[in-house]
């Protein structure tokens, strides 16, 4: 049992260094505003098949990922995904990952993260903050009304 594990932490920590390789190599000049700088091109699964939620696809490149991200986070923003679903479908479209590798890739519990994704429980922002973090996210507040959104994004 305790060999699981140890495979187990190495395949986190080489998930974790590539990310870290990754955002270094990712910096570029021409993203000079680093609010449109999505972190989430950040990450490279590196083709490691075992993890990924579906063993059929490939990782998205970083363009890919960048506009799957913006998408789900306009969906999530004018109330078409719940917070749930969007955090379900960034860590599978864009990460590619299961569950358990994510959550212990975040540093929470499976349990918390299922419950999460399927709307479930009241968690406090900074556990939220954890598990949106990889994308480049964090909880705050939205205008309720989408004519009002659509007013502040028209300004921008």
């Amino acid at each position: 049992m305790s060999n699981n594990n140890k495979s187990s932490k190495e395949s986190i920590n080489d998930v974790v260094n590539r990310l870290r390789h990754n955002r270094k190599q990712v910096s570029s000049p021409h993203n000079t505003n680093s609010d449109d700088n999505v972190k989430a091109d950040t990450v490279n699964l590196g083709g490691r098949t075992s993890q990924r939620a579906s063993k059929k696809t490939q990782p998205p490149k970083a363009t890919e990922r960048s506009r799957i991200v913006n998408q789900i986070v306009k969906q999530l923003l004018f109330g078409e995904l719940t917070q749930g679903q969007a955090l379900k479908e960034l860590r599978i479209n864009v990460l590619g990952l299961k569950q358990d590798v994510y959550a212990r890739l975040v540093d929470v519990s499976r349990k918390t993260l299922s419950d999460i994704e399927n709307d479930r429980g009241n968690y406090k922002t900074d556990i939220l903050n954890k598990v949106f973090k990889p994308f480049g996210l964090k909880v705050g507040l939205i205008p309720s009304s989408s004519s009002m959104l659509n007013s502040l994004l028209d300004n921008n």
